[in-house]
């Protein structure tokens, strides 16, 4: 599998598996629209058994059933969350993720860190000691780290594909295929890119040390919306899935 960072025209491979937008723990927003999606399939006889609701592993959200067969699903709230703030540390000349989860994992995927230790920055958060820092250095960190890179879709289809995902609902826009319509579904195929932010963010003002490096990743623009939608919202059809 692999992916392409458009500004900078290099490629990276992956085996990697993560669930989009695996961002936070709890019960929340996402959860509560997931649990819905869940329901509506339930009532219609078309939910796996093997189903797990509210991201509840590393797969895709939910699974449901077409022709008495089995399929992943995943499941989004809205395109306005992104996929998480994950913080970056520096060491002998090398940028790595100061905590490694699933996130991290998909980021690392589609070329971030590869792409920042292209970048050859040296901070001075990690190279002087923290009592010499000042806040030209603090600026100075922030203004060379700062970035956005556009990344294509069809790194987001390939990731899915690799998982056996082919489907995803989103609230608001309907009922999408990603890489593949491989049921045949007639489906739209969702077409939205996204984008990355490099950013060293103040933590505290003071000390002066209170700061950090920060990566985060969020849909960009608007797809056209689907003529399909499991909710049914704003007279869209529900997709052809029988059981």
């Amino acid at each position: 599998m692999f992916f392409y960072f458009k500004q900078n025209y290099y490629i990276l491979k992956s085996s990697v598996s993560f669930s989009w937008a695996l961002m936070t723990s709890g019960y929340n927003k996402g959860d509560i629209y997931e649990q819905k999606i869940f329901e509506i399939l339930q009532n219609r006889n078309l939910l796996s058994p093997n189903s797990n609701r509210a991201g509840a592993g590393g797969g895709a959200d939910l699974k449901f059933i077409h022709l008495s067969q089995e399929y992943n699903l995943e499941v989004k709230l809205d395109l306005k969350a992104d996929y998480g703030q994950k913080t970056l540390g520096w060491k002998e000349g090398i940028w790595f993720w100061n905590v490694q989860d699933e996130t991290t994992n998909f980021y690392t995927s589609i070329g971030v860190i590869e792409y920042v230790n292209r970048k050859n920055i040296i901070p001075y958060r990690y190279t002087i000691n923290k009592a010499d820092l000042d806040k030209d250095h603090r600026s100075s960190d922030q203004k060379i780290f700062e970035d956005y890179v556009d990344i294509e879709i069809r790194a987001l289809h390939s990731y899915y594909a690799e998982k056996n995902c082919f489907y995803i609902q989103i609230g608001g826009y309907g009922f999408y295929h990603l890489q593949e319509d491989i049921l045949n579904l007639g489906t739209p195929q969702f077409n939205c890119n996204m984008k990355l932010r490099l950013r060293a963010k103040t933590v505290h003002s003071f000390p002066v040390h209170q700061y950090g490096f920060y990566a985060t990743l969020k849909p960009v623009g608007k797809p056209q919306k689907s003529i399909y939608d499991i909710e049914q919202k704003e007279n869209r059809a529900f997709p052809l899935i029988k059981p």
